[in-house]
């Protein structure tokens, strides 16, 4: 493992000193012309000499390489190899080749947020012009995928999952991501039967497998269906804040009005994650339905 790091690392130098260099060249090209031009219209000579000339290059180029290189390196810290999601992209794209650039071109990409950007260079990938192993086309798809999911477009964000897991692409969120756009699609049996797959197991999102479960019913306005799986989960202690605040909302749809108002100071009292986001949202079904109650007594 340590000389795989080591090695791993060097070829990250590597790959800096390689890129370094050809901007540090770019910048000496510039630079150099530039001196020639001056020396040309200002000096009283007609050009540089051969010898002053590669003195000039050599005293730009080996400053502007070495400042280069520190400022590409410096954004990887301590990590391996890439700067971004290194735990799920493993040794994926850690070769000196183009589709390697490439991808990272399309991480920083995503990263930056502009995820129709990184979609456009990760579909380029995908069209069978770039050299890939197994190992990464599954990464590119899910990456691929989540660009997909992250715009609102899950029939796509769906295909491309299900090409990554079939390249053997592994990760504990991706039930959670296939999930919610199985649902969002209108496939709600999909949808639970993916969460119902690490129900009750050692994997890493199962405790929260029943809220997600929840609140795909919460979205189809099936209160009653959703409020048993929250239940389920307060009563188990899984994901207990998320889940009192499931069935503060679905007590609420209920026209339970003060039971949804105890789940929710409840959920508030147990830190749930997003507090304002929840309350936001909680506020927003309780003043609906208090309005369609009212409406509904003004009508008799």
């Amino acid at each position: 493992m340590f000389f795989s790091l080591v090695a791993r690392r060097a070829r990250r130098t590597f790959i800096s000193l390689k890129r370094s260099a050809v901007k540090g060249a770019a910048l000496t090209l510039c630079l150099a012309v530039i001196s020639f031009i001056g020396c040309s219209l200002f000096a009283n000579r007609d050009a540089l000499l051969l010898s002053d000339l590669l003195m000039l290059i050599t005293l730009i180029f080996i400053p502007a390489w070495a400042l280069f290189f520190i400022l590409d390196i410096k954004n990887y810290g301590v990590k391996v190899f890439h700067r971004y999601d290194e735990d799920i992209i493993g040794g994926a794209f850690t070769g000196i080749n183009r589709s390697s650039a490439r991808f990272e071109d399309g991480l920083l990409t995503f990263h930056s947020g502009d995820f129709r950007g990184a979609l456009d260079i990760f579909t380029d990938m995908d069209t069978g012009s770039y050299k890939m192993t197994r190992e990464e086309q599954g990464v590119l798809s899910f990456f691929r995928g989540r660009c997909y999911q992250i715009m609102g477009l899950y029939p796509n964000a769906l295909l491309c999952y299900n090409k990554a897991e079939g390249n053997g692409f592994q990760l504990d969120e991706l039930p959670l991501f296939v999930s919610r756009c199985c649902s969002e699609t209108g496939d709600t049996a999909g949808a639970v039967a993916e969460l119902e797959k690490i129900l009750d197991t050692d994997h890493k999102y199962s405790s929260r497998a029943r809220y997600e479960i929840g609140m795909i019913y919460v979205r189809l306005d099936d209160a009653e269906t959703a409020l048993k799986w929250f239940d389920e989960a307060i009563e188990r202690r899984e994901a207990y804040a998320d889940a009192l605040g499931g069935a503060a909302v679905a007590h609420t749809m209920l026209r339970r009005i003060d039971k949804g108002e105890e789940c929710f100071r409840l959920a508030l009292l147990n830190n749930i994650e997003n507090e304002e986001e929840f309350m936001s949202y909680f506020k927003k079904i309780q003043a609906a339905v208090i309005l369609k109650r009212n409406d509904g007594y003004l009508r008799r």
